[in-house]
Order: structure tokens, then C-alpha cells, then sequence
């Protein structure tokens, strides 16, 4: 048995102990001739929370099973199915009860009143976890922005520990299938440890299961336990901005202005946005490193004109603090310049006066779709469509007058 095998054995038998008491309640509340699967259902019923945690990492280890198998490699994670796993875990239990053939000495009253009691606890426990998991993805763009294959590509072949962490910390920001892949590969393929580190506080984070690869044997390399650790601030960004092509390559498809003092609002919108597939910007949320309030200055204002520029459309969230800011006019000013594309969202506290330069652009407006009323009533989707094209077209135009 190899080294791997012997950990995953080793994780295995310690998650079985945690369901050792569990199954030991469910068992005092048998009566006799109970069903295998009564004593699944029961345990279902009564632990929520576990059962929860059971099947996603039956799903997380299956998976990986699956991708030996597809390699032409061995089998070695057998982590049992749910149903399978807990009548292993109460196998010998089970088989103590029949063999007793004795009647449930508690009455009816007593076995509801307890399982009562483990049920409440237990989806308490489960409510507590999903709200952690909330809190944990509230800032996070549940969306996969377009430069993601890019920079895992730029992940494994560069050696750069510090740009390796400026990656993953970008890839951070967001939730899709392909980067949580991506995460759990840097955990299985980099050698240094504090980028291991990085992709577990992510995958906890998302509320999935996680084990964190123990430190490869043979030579030892300095930058294994080097603590990787970038300094931030808007000076830096701003020099990335021009030196990094990755930070170049950067595409988002809407430019969010708006009043920090909006904060709940502005991430129910953007969440929005990313169901309907769109990538946000938001400075607080897409620089949450760089561009912290404290550090505002001159070099700030050069990120946003860029980062305005990366951006498809530009979208005014236009409410009573907004009308109180001081650099929503001048980002407005700024992109109308550029020529972007822009719209106005009218938050519902955005009160009746509003400067008459706000009216003048398109309305967006969100029901169970994404709408903007320019000229005619359009989906947001059409609109992007449009300007694409729109883009498309003084591209060809160019390259006529060229010739």
C-alpha cells in the first residue's frame, strides 16, 4: 500500500469515529424487526448536518477515484455511498440489537422527545454551517470571468511563488466548477506550503471538503516552506496595471459606480449581474487588496480609469448617497468620454430630485430578467450584444480605411 493510500485509510477510519455516538442514539431508538434502510432514514432524519458533510465528501473523493481510473491508474479512494457508509459504521450495532431480540424498553413518548432533541440540535448545527457558508461567499462572484483559462495556464508554467499568489488570489474572488478544480490542483501539485494553504482557506471557505497535501519527500527545496506574502496598495496595482500582462488581459463586462454606503445593495445587484453570467467590477470586491479606503490617493484614481477601460459597459447604481459622492460624476465623466455604453440603475431610496444629466442615459431595471430601456425596451443580454457588434463593425471599418 502506498503512502497515499495509507493517509486516505487513515482519514477514513477517523471520520467513521465521529458517527460512533450518533449511531449509538439512532440505535436506542429501534424497535425490534427495524429495516436496514429504517435505520438509514432515521439517521437522515435525525443528523442533517452530518449526512450533509456525508455526501459531499462521498462526491469529493468519488471524484477523485474517478479521475485515477480515467488516467489508467489503480483505484484508492473507496469512500462508501452515504446509504453504504453509515450501515458500516453501525454494522456491529445492528447486529447486537437482533441478536437480543429484546423489546425497546423506552415508550413512545420518550423516543420522540429524544429524537426531537437530536434533530434540533443537529439542524441547528446545519444552519449554522450554511450561514457561515453564506458569509464566506458574499462578496464572491459566483460567475467565471473569461481570463480564468489564462491564468491557471500562467499558474503552472511560471516559478514566480509571488505571481503565483497574485493568481490565486484573483481566481479567489470568484466561484465557478473549473476554478474550484483549479484549486484543488494547486493543493495536489505545488510544492510550496503557504500557497497550499491559500487554496485550503478557499475550498473551506465554499464550504467543500478539503485535505491538505502533506509535504512531498525527497530533496528539500528552500521555496518549500517559503512564506509567500505580496505587498499591496494602490501604487503597486497601478504599476501592475502597466507591467503584468495578466493584470492586461483583465476583461469585465460591467463597470459598477457607486457609494461604499450602498454596500448590501450594490452585492444584491452584482450578485444579479452573475446569475444572468456577468462579471462585475467593483473596487472593494475586484481590488479588495489594493484599493482599501485608507489608501486612497492619486494612484487610485489611475486604476479606476483603467479598469473603467477593461470594462464592456459602465452602470451608475444611482441612489441618495450616490448623488452625495464625489467620484461617481467624475468615473460617469470619465467613461462617457471613453465612449463607453452607459445605463443607470435607480435604487429605490434614490429619492425624486435627481440631476437631469443622470436621465439622459438608458435605464436598466431588474425583475426575473435583466432589462435596459434605450430607446426601445431591450434584454440586458441584447444590449451587450449590441455594442459587440457595434465593435465588431468600426473594427472592419478600420482596417478598410487601413487598406
Amino acid at each position: 500500500m502506498g503512502g497515499t493510500a495509507r493517509q486516505f485509510n487513515k482519514m477514513y477510519i477517523d471520520y467513521k469515529k465521529r458517527f460512533r455516538k450518533p449511531v449509538q442514539q439512532v440505535a436506542i431508538l429501534m424497535s425490534p424487526g427495524f429495516s436496514d434502510e429504517y435505520f438509514v432514514n432515521t439517521f437522515r432524519k435525525l443528523y442533517p448536518d452530518m449526512w450533509d458533510d456525508l455526501q459531499k465528501q462521498y462526491t469529493y473523493w468519488h471524484g477523485k477515484n474517478n479521475i485515477l481510473i480515467k488516467y489508467g491508474k489503480k483505484s484508492r479512494y473507496n469512500f462508501r455511498k452515504p446509504y453504504n457508509f453509515i450501515l458500516d459504521c453501525s454494522f456491529h450495532i445492528r447486529k447486537k440489537l437482533r441478536k437480543s431480540n429484546l423489546p425497546n424498553t423506552l415508550s413512545d413518548e420518550e423516543r420522540k422527545n429524544i429524537a426531537k432533541d437530536i434533530q434540533t440540535k443537529s439542524e441547528t448545527k446545519l444552519k449554522k454551517r450554511e450561514e457561515k457558508l453564506q458569509k464566506a461567499l458574499y462578496y464572491v462572484q459566483e460567475v467565471e470571468p473569461q481570463y480564468t483559462s489564462k491564468f491557471i495556464d500562467r499558474y503552472f508554467r511560471t516559478h514566480d511563488l509571488h505571481e503565483r499568489l497574485e493568481i490565486i488570489r484573483e481566481l479567489s474572488k470568484y466561484k465557478s466548477e473549473k476554478i474550484i478544480e483549479f484549486f484543488y490542483k494547486v493543493n495536489a501539485c505545488t510544492r510550496n506550503f503557504s500557497l497550499k494553504e491559500e487554496s485550503m482557506k478557499y475550498i473551506q471557505g465554499i464550504g467543500l471538503p478539503f485535505v491538505l497535501r502533506r509535504k512531498k519527500k525527497g530533496k528539500k527545496n528552500y521555496i518549500d516552506n517559503e512564506q509567500v506574502k505580496n505587498m499591496s496598495s494602490p501604487e503597486i496595482l497601478m504599476k501592475r496595471l502597466y507591467v503584468d500582462d495578466l493584470e492586461k488581459i483583465k476583461k469585465f463586462d460591467a463597470f459598477i459606480s457607486h457609494n461604499s454606503q450602498d454596500e448590501d445593495k450594490i452585492v444584491t445587484f452584482y450578485k444579479k449581474l452573475n446569475k444572468e453570467g456577468y462579471v462585475a467590477y467593483i473596487d472593494w470586491v475586484n481590488d479588495k487588496f489594493d484599493l482599501k479606503r485608507q489608501w486612497c490617493n492619486a494612484s487610485t484614481a489611475q486604476v479606476i480609469k483603467q479598469r473603467i477601460k477593461q470594462s464592456k459597459v459602465f452602470i451608475i447604481f444611482l441612489s441618495k448617497s450616490t448623488l452625495n459622492s464625489q467620484w461617481c460624476p467624475w468615473e460617469l465623466g470619465y467613461a462617457d468620454a471613453l465612449g463607453k455604453k452607459i445605463c443607470v440603475y435607480k435604487c429605490d431610496d434614490s429619492g425624486e430630485i435627481i440631476p437631469q444629466f443622470y436621465e439622459g442615459y438608458p435605464q436598466i431595471y431588474v425583475d426575473d430578467k435583466l432589462w435596459v430601456n434605450d430607446d426601445k425596451k431591450m434584454e440586458f443580454k441584447e444590449w451587450i450584444a449590441l455594442i459587440n457588434k457595434e465593435k465588431q463593425d468600426e473594427k472592419r471599418s478600420c482596417k478598410l480605411k487601413e487598406r
